[in-house]
């Protein structure tokens, strides 16, 4: 759904990271994380094998910008100035004050808390600016990794949603997390 946001994403500092718009030239960038393998494990797409396929993701996300859709922001790290990933909205119901939150980062940068401190920004940025009353995220129950970045976030685990998503053709149970604004 639409969110007058999307069309015009700002950009945001934090400590460590800018979360800004993709724009294009970032394929490169998204190709280098995004490829890894190690980051198929828990996510519901494959990685990329050829640049082409970042770049088709990266028209995608452009085109969602356009018209105003969910869309991530990409997240830079500051001190090197490289896109390392991304976070944002991935699905939003205006009606309802809720959106739902993803994320990826580099297998490299993993276990540094710059998901979560990404993450932490985005629900903060949910309720400040666009006044949502509720901010969800899932993950596959094996990411031990994402459900900590949920629950550092502030998010409380909900239950377990059997068999919810097909992913990689099976069906996959996801662990619900989320949080309302207090």
């Amino acid at each position: 759904m639409q969110h007058p946001i999307f069309s015009d994403l700002p950009e945001i500092l934090t400590e460590r990271l800018l979360l800004r718009p993709l724009h294009s030239g970032d394929e490169e960038a998204i190709f280098a994380y995004a490829s890894d393998p190690r980051i198929d494990s828990y996510v519901v797409w494959e990685h990329h094998r050829t640049i082409a396929e970042s770049q088709l993701y990266l028209l995608g996300v452009l085109q969602r910008y356009a018209a105003g859709d969910a869309a991530p922001w990409g997240m830079v790290d500051r001190s090197s100035n490289e896109l390392i990933g991304t976070v944002g909205f991935v699905e939003i119901w205006p009606s309802h004050a809720r959106a739902e939150i993803g994320y990826a980062l580099a297998p490299r940068c993993w276990n540094r808390g710059l998901t979560t401190e990404a993450t932490r920004t985005v629900i903060e940025y949910g309720f400040g600016e666009m006044k949502l009353h509720r901010i969800e995220a899932r993950c596959d129950p094996q990411n031990l990794a994402s459900a900590r970045v949920m629950e550092k976030s502030g998010m409380q685990y909900e239950g377990t949603l059997r068999g919810q998503m097909q992913v990689k053709g099976a069906p996959r149970d996801m662990k619900m997390y989320a949080v309302i604004r207090s």
